[in-house]
């Protein structure tokens, strides 16, 4: 297959021209070659294995792809976890922080996307936005890769209504979506999804 096409959307330019693609001998050699430069993290479904593990691999992402940063502190997801999750369990806290570090991430251009190996870690890639779902059209049987929504089935869709503040909660299968042309809050009318299905407000959306 063709590895520069596919690292050069999950790469920096200067890391894709360092990487020396034409020296590569497989799959398994690019996945360790990743790992090793810390291009790609895998975390054990249990939890990070210290704190701060999944937010400083999310922000040196950033700053090598888009020579940005995370805009939330450290400390922002665990408070968010210990408040939004009344009962939580071990294994709980990873699909949440990829959840909430994905939509950071969307706000300065890039997007999580995951490699399933069919395995019980979670291998995690930062692509650019405008590439990210692109990566779930690539034929190979190791490099599975797909962003959040793409792997998972279901979304949750919370809306406040920005003319009358009410509140609405949408719980739908992800394709499910693109049947929300014209829906409109159910109080003043104010239109939440125009004739093309396309978001017209803003929306908090939690993949399942």
């Amino acid at each position: 297959m063709n590895y520069k096409k596919m690292l050069a959307k999950v790469l920096g330019e200067k890391e894709l021209m360092e990487m020396n693609v034409q020296t590569i001998k497989d799959d398994e050699s690019l996945f360790y070659k990743l790992v090793d430069k810390n291009f790609l993290l895998i975390v054990d479904w249990s939890g990070e294995d210290r704190q701060g593990m999944l937010y400083n691999f999310f922000n040196n992402r950033l700053q090598s792809m888009l020579e940005v940063q995370l805009v939330v502190s450290e400390d922002e997801v665990y408070q968010k976890y210990n408040q939004e999750i009344e009962e939580p369990k071990r294994g709980d806290f990873i699909p949440f922080a990829l959840s909430y570090f994905d939509k950071q991430l969307e706000k300065l251009g890039a997007r999580v996307v995951l490699l399933d190996l069919e395995n019980d870690t979670y291998n995690i890639l930062v692509a650019y936005k405008k590439d990210a779902k692109k990566l779930k059209s690539i034929k190979s049987d190791f490099w599975k890769l797909s962003t959040l929504e793409q792997k998972q089935g279901r979304v949750v869709i919370s809306i406040t209504c920005p003319n009358c503040k009410d509140f609405a909660c949408y719980d739908m299968l992800i394709e499910e979506e693109s049947n929300m042309a014209n829906e409109k809050c159910e109080v003043c009318g104010t239109l939440f999804w125009d004739e093309n299905a396309n978001e017209v407000v803003e929306m908090e959306k939690t993949y399942y």
